[in-house]
């Protein structure tokens, strides 16, 4: 069964994990009218992989690296002017059989539904679920995850705050909103994304059905080795949300300091001091920005 839905895949330097990302996005029982991937200026054989590989996957290659933001938006321009809906897919993701079919059925049950996001379960450990979709504290900034180790905890089709890092989207809502904005590169894009939606009068809905899975590691090191990584723009993009969504931007300085500490000590604890620097520096950027 073919469905109007172009899948974009923004990417840099992520054969290993694309291939598999884009096999499992073949092998949906509703299919994709296209998949797309937006090379991100790969400095690898990315692109020449995916010709060779995948001729009938639409390539669009970028001069330079524009981020998630760029990427995602390089792939709504190139897509078809048919397709009903958009899914946004990250190259480090692979897809169940039923997940677009699923993300279909729950975005079918409202005409207010504008955003649909799957069960996320990490690749190594099935059971443990990445994302049940998030949510952020308006007023402290903090970010509210929901997964953990899977009990039947996330079983309700339910309205969410935010969908990360796959989701299915109304070509409406991009009628609407237009594009992701790139002043956040990378990290709060989505966030953002579900925000604006919202007040466009389109909701964010996350399905237990629908699964995908991360290629993430489970290592608790890792995760912390990842966070850390993305420590700039973490800092840099949390203040710019907060400025424009929080329920109160003097109540969220109040706690900024507390993610001040908390990047410096976990900086500090794995030898990675400058990643502490580059979060208090992107903080800052965020604030006087």
């Amino acid at each position: 069964m073919k469905h109007s839905i172009s899948v974009i895949v923004p990417t840099f330097n992520s054969w290993n994990t694309l291939r598999l990302c884009i096999k499992s996005l073949q092998k949906q029982t509703v299919k994709a009218a296209e998949i797309i991937v937006v090379d991100n200026a790969s400095t690898d054989k990315t692109s020449l992989n995916v010709k060779k590989y995948f001729p009938n996957i639409k390539l669009i290659k970028l001069d330079t690296n524009t981020g998630v933001t760029g990427g995602r938006n390089a792939g709504v321009k190139a897509a078809s002017k048919d397709s009903k809906y958009l899914f946004f897919f990250d190259h480090d993701m692979i897809a169940a059989p039923k997940m677009l079919e699923e993300c279909i059925n729950v975005m079918t049950m409202q005409d207010k539904i504008g955003i649909v996001t799957p069960k996320i379960y990490y690749w190594t450990d099935k059971k443990r679920i990445w994302s049940a979709g998030t949510g952020i504290n308006l007023w402290t900034g903090q970010v509210l995850f929901r997964g953990g180790i899977d009990k039947g905890q996330f079983e309700e089709v339910r309205e969410i705050q935010v969908a990360p890092a796959a989701f299915l989207v109304k070509k409406s809502v991009i009628d609407k909103i237009k594009s992701f904005d790139s002043t956040y590169f990378a990290v709060y894009e989505d966030t953002d994304f579900c925000f604006r939606a919202k007040k466009m009068g389109f909701s964010t809905f996350y399905s237990p059905y629908a699964v995908a899975y991360h290629m993430l590691s489970t290592d608790p090191k890792d995760e912390i080795d990842r966070l850390l990584s993305r420590a700039y723009w973490v800092g840099r993009n949390r203040v710019i949300f907060m400025k424009r969504f929080g329920n109160s931007f003097l109540v969220f300085l109040l706690f900024l300091p507390v993610f001040v500490v908390y990047y410096f000590l976990q900086a500090l604890k794995n030898n990675r001091l400058n990643d502490g620097v580059q979060f208090l520096y992107g903080t800052i950027k965020g604030l006087i920005g």
